[in-house]
Formats: C-alpha cells, sequence, structure tokens
C-alpha cells in the first residue's frame, strides 16, 4: 500500500465566511441493501442560493434520486427541502419534504404525507444534510455529539447519539487513510450506523454501514471524481 500523501491547508480551505467547514466534493459511491444494488454519485457543492447534496444512482432496474438543499451560517445547517424520486414509479418511494421557517412548519407530501409544528430554531436535519453536521464535528474533534433528524415516515424529528469508537488505518484505491469509525445509535432502537470518515479527505464518508436487526444497508465510496 502507497500512503497518501496530502497538503491539509488545500483540504480545509473556506470559500466564504458561511461555508461549511468541509470540502466540496463529488464522487461515486456504491449502495447496497437486502432489495437492491445500485451505483451513483453523491455531490456536495455550493450554488447561487444556498447549498445542495444529491445522490443520483441507476441500474437496468431503477433509478434514485436524493436532493437536500439548504443554508449554513455561523457552522449550522438550516434545511429548505428534501426530495426523493424513485423510477419506476411502482415502488412508490417519491417523497419531498419542505421547511417553512415563517410558520415552524415541516410538511411532508407523496409516499408519506404529513405535517408539524416544529421549532425550527432546534436545527433540524434531514438525513442527508446530517453528514456534513457528521463530518463537521468529527473535523472539530467532538467525540459526542447528537442530531436532530426528521421522521421521514411519522413525521416530528428523532434525537439520534453519535459517538466516535476508534481511529484506525483504512484502505481506498490502493491508498491508507486514517479512519474515524464514528456509531449512531438511537434510545429504544437496535439499529446502529457506523460512519468511516478519512481525514486525509476532509473527513469524507469512506464507508456507512446500517444494521438493524431486518436489514443491512451499506454505502462504499468507489470513485472521487472532484475534491475541494
Amino acid at each position: 500500500m502507497i500512503y497518501k500523501k496530502i497538503i491539509l491547508i488545500l483540504l480545509f480551505v473556506a470559500v466564504d465566511a458561511n461555508t461549511s467547514e468541509v470540502p466540496f466534493y463529488s464522487a461515486t459511491y456504491k449502495f447496497e441493501s437486502n432489495e437492491i444494488s445500485i451505483e451513483g454519485v453523491r455531490e456536495f457543492k455550493k450554488i447561487d442560493d444556498g447549498y445542495v447534496m444529491t445522490f443520483n444512482a441507476s441500474n437496468l432496474i431503477a433509478t434514485m434520486d436524493f436532493v437536500s438543499k439548504f443554508q449554513i451560517s455561523s457552522n449550522s445547517i438550516y434545511s429548505q427541502f428534501y426530495d426523493i424520486k424513485i423510477k419506476p414509479k411502482f415502488f412508490n418511494r417519491d417523497q419531498l419534504v419542505k421547511f417553512d421557517y415563517s410558520k415552524n412548519i415541516i410538511e411532508s407530501s407523496g409516499r408519506n404525507s404529513w405535517k408539524e409544528n416544529i421549532d425550527l430554531n432546534k436545527i433540524v436535519l434531514d438525513p442527508l444534510n446530517a453528514q456534513i453536521m457528521i463530518r463537521t464535528f468529527i473535523k472539530k474533534n467532538i467525540d459526542e455529539f447528537s442530531l436532530n433528524i426528521i421522521d421521514m415516515q411519522q413525521g416530528g424529528i428523532k434525537k439520534y447519539f453519535y459517538e466516535l469508537k476508534n481511529i484506525e488505518d483504512c484502505s481506498f484505491d490502493e491508498l491508507i487513510y486514517t479512519c474515524y469509525i464514528v456509531e449512531r445509535t438511537r434510545d429504544e432502537s437496535s439499529r446502529k450506523v457506523k460512519y468511516f470518515l478519512a481525514e486525509e479527505l476532509g473527513y469524507m464518508f469512506i464507508k456507512i454501514i446500517d444494521k438493524s436487526p431486518e436489514n443491512t444497508n451499506t454505502l462504499e465510496l468507489k470513485e472521487i471524481l472532484s475534491f475541494g
């Protein structure tokens, strides 16, 4: 194996005073579950009126498009919408969640329809942009933290707890990286999610393993298309 040598200063250059603490990127990931195996591109970037995270994947059977749009201010994320589109339509998994800060309402339409009054001052995240906060906290050497993430099925929020479990070497593309292993749990749930974050890549996810008694999902980095 060859040890990666990257000048860390170049990884963490801020785009502006309110930008993300972690670098933008575009990368190919493979998602595998008991139901499907599919490869696609995840991207985190700045746009004219905010930031977006996307995951676009396809195979011979299905197409999956996930979009999270949000603002970043003072190193906190303010969600605007989270959109899921799955084809073919018979999968019936399309869902759009909108955040209305003027009324403190989060509203979902599509597969799961609900409307909730929530104190949005608490910082409520979606499943995609929550990963930006995980990277940010680990970069700041915060070993334990919690995040409020929308409950996509029932509405409202769920509080998840994160803890740094280990720091170890991990490999990607025949290179060795320093990986921070973070575990996510929730009270009264046996589901556990492990995140493998590579320090030399701005704490990009090398792998995510999501385990529950019913299923195991994995998301694994295959190729970095652009970085920083």
